[in-house]
């Protein structure tokens, strides 16, 4: 499939900056835009589109594999003045690196996201766009300080949280093995955390009594062994397990399983801490 952007289009005066970025995938395709390189992109790379110049995208795969494309706008007075080079960074590949990876995840949950957001949220979401935007086209000096001190770190958090829901069940999951995961340190995974008023410990136990609640509200009578839902849960201590479960949810396991409706605060866990 050939995709051309030529006067038709150029007529109505849209000058935004587009991050085209493939987010993964067997197929590919390729772009050239007018004074710049034909670039290929596989998955995980992307380019610089200009909207108020004429262009082209071949897209490609073998039969049956299927090409990824996501396109960003971002108004050329907002991203612009953020970016060093911009002539410079559309030239060449945006490659594969903490930035554009950060980018291209949090775009798909939004995709992904199942309700519209709110008005704050919008904004947040779309700072923290420009933000990844800014790191991954190579940023002033001041915009890349900016960038790295509110977008980056809001990112990273994400990420891990949700690198953190989907291994939440290894009893090995630490601030250290995630810290060793993403190259930076545990001081600074447990400082994202303190930035929202939490801890790295209590999420994870959140995020393992939730697991945990669900398995028994949905099996009810006659499901597998309590003890089994706990260690598959992450925890290897039951009495904590008992303890914390109560804490949270105002019931024992027992009664989650037989189907008492939650009586505790579900807030209540900020001061729950591992033993």
């Amino acid at each position: 499939m050939r995709v051309k952007r030529g006067g038709g289009q150029l007529a109505d005066g849209n000058d935004n900056i587009s991050l085209l970025l493939n987010p993964g995938g067997l197929g590919g395709w390729a772009s050239y835009q007018r004074h710049l390189r034909h670039l290929v992109c596989p998955a995980g790379f992307g380019c610089v589109g200009f909207k108020d110049r004429p262009g082209l995208m071949d897209f490609h795969g073998q039969p049956g594999q299927r090409a990824r494309f996501m396109s960003i706008d971002f108004p050329r007075e907002l991203l612009a003045p953020r970016v060093a080079d911009l002539e410079d960074a559309a030239r060449g590949r945006l490659v594969p690196g903490e930035a554009l990876r950060l980018l291209m995840r949090q775009a798909l949950e939004l995709t992904h996201s199942p309700e519209a957001l709110s008005p704050e949220r919008t904004t947040q979401a779309a700072e923290q766009l420009l933000d990844m935007a800014t790191l991954t086209l190579g940023g002033t000096r001041d915009a890349t300080e900016l960038a790295v001190k509110r977008g980056l770190s809001a990112a990273r958090l994400r990420a891990i949280k949700a690198m953190m829901a989907a291994h939440a069940s290894y009893g090995g999951l630490s601030v250290n093995w995630v810290a060793k995961r993403y190259g930076i340190s545990p001081d600074y995974v447990r400082a994202l955390f303190k930035r929202q008023g939490t801890s790295f410990t209590d999420h994870l136990l959140e995020l393992r009594l939730q697991r945990a609640y669900r398995q028994l509200a949905g099996q009810r009578r006659g499901g597998r062994p309590i003890v089994d839902v706990a260690y598959s849960s992450g925890f290897n201590n039951l009495s904590w397990f008992y303890r914390a479960f109560r804490q949270r949810f105002g019931m024992t396991p027992k009664d989650a399983r037989n189907g008492l409706s939650i009586q505790g605060n579900m807030g209540a866990f900020s001061s729950l801490l591992y033993r």
